[in-house]
């Protein structure tokens, strides 16, 4: 039965064409969505890391900022490798042609500890001391200015003063990409700056072979009041809610067109099943006539329907592949909160190929069975045509 099932699957590869196209098309949708959705989860991810690279805990401020003497404290706790204040706000650059730059400019205290560095220089180093800033490159490069040269650097406390410049940055693409300057002081010269009292967060780094949770622990027994310690996980997280958010609803609409795609497949698989084995009925009856019986004709339908959805589901993963890059080029095109590379996941591939072999088997179950209903002599004859009955109600 196995060898003569291979040989139908052979003789009638033209007529099972519409059933394994659709089957291509709708593991390939499903497949290119997973495949997109989880580029873009791994982009997003990538994304917020960009600025914590080394961190391995936070301890965020509650209603009010944390003061700077409690970095030091921090710094002393068992476990410690380094541990840097961090603040974001608002700051402007004036330009080499005295007039200031425009764009809204990102304002961020940089980390003076290596161990707490993230940041990808292009040129020149990151701000060491007080009186020292660094720019992104884009700035630095349309401004024309020069390292060690002397750039004005205002907030929210008074006009500009003059700082060094001691590097550019790369910051394209991350969270603090916002279509103006990056500017990076140290913290003292954050704080003055914005005029904050206090860091918005503390990155901690801990010393290697050290238990995290452990250090966290201490941490949140020294933390300030409304103070949390936060794992790396937690950070990360927190940081891509929003664009998570963005991408569950966009992977919602396309897993929804791809169940769409794949109850039509279901359709189109049972009814070009339904054909062919009306079609084999003569050949369906001499098998009863030799000693098949019902469950075997049976069974090597749902074969034939098996080998079938498994070979047309790996193409649908192939096709899959070329219809995520079509979206992601697509995609990047527009203002997104998101982007991403197609990710190829052995979890997708297995998902897809079980999915479009299990639609198949299921779709070719009721012609399977219709298809051993009809009585062998009377399928032999010239009249022989499948069992009918009047559409019901429901149907």
């Amino acid at each position: 039965m196995i060898r003569l099932t291979l040989r139908s699957l052979r003789a009638d590869a033209l007529r099972l064409l519409l059933s394994s196209l659709a089957i291509v098309l709708g593991v390939g949708f499903v497949a290119g969505t997973l495949m997109l959705t989880d580029g873009m989860r791994a982009g997003a991810y990538d994304r917020a890391g960009a600025f914590d690279r080394h961190t391995d805990l936070g301890v965020y401020a509650g209603t009010d900022p944390l003061p700077p003497a409690l970095v030091d404290r921090v710094r002393a706790v068992d476990g410690v490798a380094a541990a840097e204040g961090e603040l974001t706000g608002s700051g402007g650059v004036v330009g080499s042609d005295g007039r200031p730059v425009l764009g809204y400019g990102v304002l961020a205290a940089i980390p003076t500890d290596p161990a707490l560095r993230s940041y990808d220089l292009t040129a020149g180093r990151l701000p060491d001391r007080a009186g020292e800033v660094v720019l992104d490159v884009s700035t630095v490069r349309e401004e024309g200015f020069a390292l060690g040269a002397p750039v004005q650097v205002g907030g929210s406390t008074g006009a500009a003063r003059a700082y060094t410049l001691v590097g550019a940055v790369d910051v394209a693409g991350t969270a603090r990409d916002v279509g103006g300057p990056f500017i990076g002081l140290v913290g003292a010269d954050a704080l003055a700056v914005t005029g904050e009292r206090g860091y918005g967060r503390i990155m901690v780094a801990v010393a290697p072979g050290t238990s995290r949770e452990v250090v966290a622990e201490r941490l949140a027994g020294l933390a300030a009041t409304g103070a949390t310690v936060k794992s790396r996980q937690q950070i990360l997280d927190d940081a891509v809610n929003d664009a998570v958010r963005d991408r569950k609803q966009f992977g919602m609409i396309l897993l929804t067109f791809a169940g769409v795609a794949v109850v039509v497949a279901g359709f189109v698989i049972a009814n070009t099943f339904a054909i062919v084995l009306a079609q084999r009925t003569r050949r369906t009856a001499l098998l009863r006539l030799v000693g098949a019986t019902r469950g075997q004709v049976f069974r090597a339908t749902l074969l034939e329907s098996a080998v079938l959805g498994l070979s047309a589901s790996a193409l649908g993963v192939l096709a899959g592949v070329g219809l995520a890059a079509g979206l992601a080029a697509g995609l990047s095109t527009l203002d997104l909160p998101f982007t991403g590379e197609v990710l190829l996941t052995r979890s997708t591939v297995l998902l897809c190929v079980a999915l479009g072999t299990a639609i198949t088997v299921a779709a070719a179950c009721v012609p399977a069975w219709q298809g051993t209903r009809v009585a062998p002599v009377a399928a032999l004859t010239d009249a022989a045509v499948q069992v009918t009955r009047r559409a019901g109600r429901v149907r």
